[in-house]
This record gives C-alpha cells, sequence and structure tokens, in this order.
C-alpha cells in the first residue's frame, strides 16, 4: 500500500493543481460554499467538480460540512492568493508548464539532455519570455519560496555589516528587500534580465526603497556589477550544470573585491540514504534545466575550480536553505 501510495501520488498533486487553477481556495475564503455555487462561479460541471474537492477532503485541504458546504482548512489556506506562505503558484508550476518535463525524464536518463527542452522544443527560460503568463506566475511561486526561506536565512546571517549588498539573479528583488530591511544602513542592487525589471521596481518602490536599492539589467553569464562587499545568489546555481555554474563564479569572482564576500543560499545534500528534500529538487533540477544539487564535497570542489575559497557552510532549520559563504582564495 506505501507503494501503491507513492505511485499514484500525482493523482493528489493534479488535483491540487485543478483546485489552483479554478481559484476554490480564494472563493472559499469569502465563505462555504456548495459544489454547485463553485462550479456555477467557475464554469465548471458540478457533480464532477463534486468529486475533486471530495478527494480533496480526503487529504485534508478543503473539508465538506454537514450542510454539503465546502470549507478551507489550514492545509487549504496555502492554496489561496496573496497570503504568508501561499503554494498556490507553486502549484501552478509545477504541475503546469513543468509537468510535460517530468513526463519525459526518460529521455533525460537515456541521453544525459534536459527533457523539459526536447518536451517543449525551447529552454524553460526561453519558455517564459515567450509565455509571458506562465513567466510570471513562476516568478511569482519563486518569490512565494524565497518569503519562506527570509524566516530562515535572515536570523542565521549578519547582513547588518555589509555596506553594498548585490543580489545576482535577484528576480523581483523580494530577499533583497526584507535584507534592507533588515540592515537599514545597507545600499543594495538587483541583477538580473530585463524582462523583471519593472517587478522589481515596484516592489522596490512599495518597501520605501528606492533610495537605497535599484535594478541593473543584465546576465550573469556575460558580467557581475562590481562594487558590492557582499553577493548574494539564491537558488541560481543549481539551475546550471557545472560547467555554466563554472562560468557564473568566474564573473562573480571577477567583480568580488579582496574583502567581499559570496553568499550561496541552495541546499547541501548529505551522504547518505537518510530522507533529504534536496534529492528530489535534484531530479526536477535534472528534467527542467540540466541543473543539479550538490554535497558539501561537490560545492568545495566547484567553487575552488573558480579561484573561490568555501568559507563555511550555516545550516538553517529548513534542509533547502544552507548559506555557503565563499571569499577570495
Amino acid at each position: 500500500m506505501q507503494m501503491v501510495q507513492m505511485i499514484t501520488g500525482f493523482w493528489t498533486s493534479c488535483c491540487i493543481y485543478n483546485a489552483a487553477k479554478l481559484n476554490i481556495a480564494d472563493r472559499l475564503a469569502e465563505k462555504p460554499q456548495t459544489a454547485q455555487q463553485l462550479a456555477a462561479a467557475t464554469g465548471t460541471n458540478p457533480t464532477f467538480l463534486y468529486r475533486l474537492l471530495r478527494a480533496l477532503c480526503s487529504v485534508g485541504v478543503f473539508a465538506e460540512n454537514g450542510s454539503k458546504e465546502f470549507e478551507l482548512t489550514p492545509l487549504g489556506e496555502t492554496l489561496r492568493s496573496n497570503v504568508p506562505g501561499s503554494m498556490k503558484a507553486m502549484a501552478i508550476a509545477q504541475l503546469g508548464d513543468h509537468y510535460p518535463a517530468w513526463g519525459n525524464l526518460m529521455h533525460s536518463l537515456r541521453t544525459g539532455e534536459i527533457a523539459f527542452d526536447n518536451a517543449v522544443g525551447v529552454p524553460v527560460w526561453k519558455y517564459y519570455e515567450s509565455h509571458p503568463e506562465d513567466g510570471a506566475n513562476f516568478a511569482e511561486a519563486m518569490s512565494n519560496m524565497t518569503k519562506m526561506s527570509l524566516a530562515h536565512v535572515l536570523p542565521a546571517y549578519d547582513f547588518k555589516s555589509f555596506s553594498t549588498i548585490v543580489d545576482i539573479g535577484g528576480g523581483n528583488g523580494t530577499m533583497l528587500c526584507a535584507i534592507l530591511n533588515e540592515a537599514k544602513t545597507s545600499a543594495g542592487l538587483v541583477y538580473d534580465e530585463p524582462y523583471l525589471k519593472e517587478q522589481a521596481r515596484r516592489n522596490i518602490e512599495q518597501n520605501g526603497l528606492s533610495s537605497r536599492c535599484s535594478y541593473a539589467e543584465g546576465s550573469f553569464f556575460d558580467s557581475v556589477p562590481t562594487g558590492g562587499d557582499l553577493y548574494i545568489m539564491k537558488m541560481i546555481l543549481h539551475d546550471w550544470n557545472d560547467d555554466s555554474a563554472k562560468k557564473i563564479l568566474g564573473n562573480v569572482g571577477k567583480a568580488m573585491s579582496a574583502g567581499s564576500k559570496l553568499l550561496i543560499i541552495e541546499s547541501v545534500i548529505p551522504e547518505g540514504n537518510d530522507p533529504h528534500p534536496g534529492k528530489f529538487m535534484d531530479i526536477n533540477m535534472m528534467a527542467m534545466t540540466g541543473g543539479c544539487e550538490r554535497t558539501e564535497k561537490d560545492w568545495n570542489a566547484l567553487i575552488s575550480s573558480c579561484g573561490l575559497r568555501l568559507s563555511r557552510i550555516i545550516t538553517t532549520h529548513h534542509p533547502l536553505f544552507s548559506l555557503i559563504e565563499v571569499v577570495k582564495a
């Protein structure tokens, strides 16, 4: 039965995806509703929708009361939009644009190539550029992951001692804004692709940080801005294989001064058979981008090959968010 549950786990995932796409949690946040009411609001078949919701009630996402109305549970709250800890965008991304790659995983296993590229026809980053709605949803999913990581990252490191912090591949600026709200005398720079510029600028303005934080367009494969005494990369290098990661780290090393530091925020995979979420995240990176998660030995070898030195690894209470501090060799 344990193996049956593991094999059919995607059944639950697909039900969650469809509930997220139909905004069921947002609708139930207003008031408990019947399947007929929800079907009328979502343009779905009431009998089939009832069956979907009943299944999700059995795993605690929703609850059906004695009046045949569906209600939100604490677990279902995570499928609401714009709430702390929201996983709605993640559900839509993983079971939407990520799903073809997982269905094509055998291509990666047989060829060593990227399953997503083979299934969809273009690399995932190009796909998001040409599918802005999916791209915006994925950016929101990553922003929500960042917000989740902040509770673990901020208390674990002294950001206040740095005058200029550069977030490489910083997306819409969620992490850097949170850091600057703690480090009130520091200045910051978000560095990422042009298509994220307006999102980041809005975020910076909404946080009241326009005087201390700005955005620079560019690719970390070409160069990295100079002038930072702390560089940050959160869940960037796991997107890339070692050859590409070395190019990125090489450019970071060129930008760093003798006394500056680089903080890599990623998982560190433990040796042995113990469970760790990074071990399955590693398969996701293999299928989606050709990247990988790394052990401490892997990190040390990668970093030292780029003229840098792994100074220390700070573990946090979340296994996906270790702090890997790097200095010039």
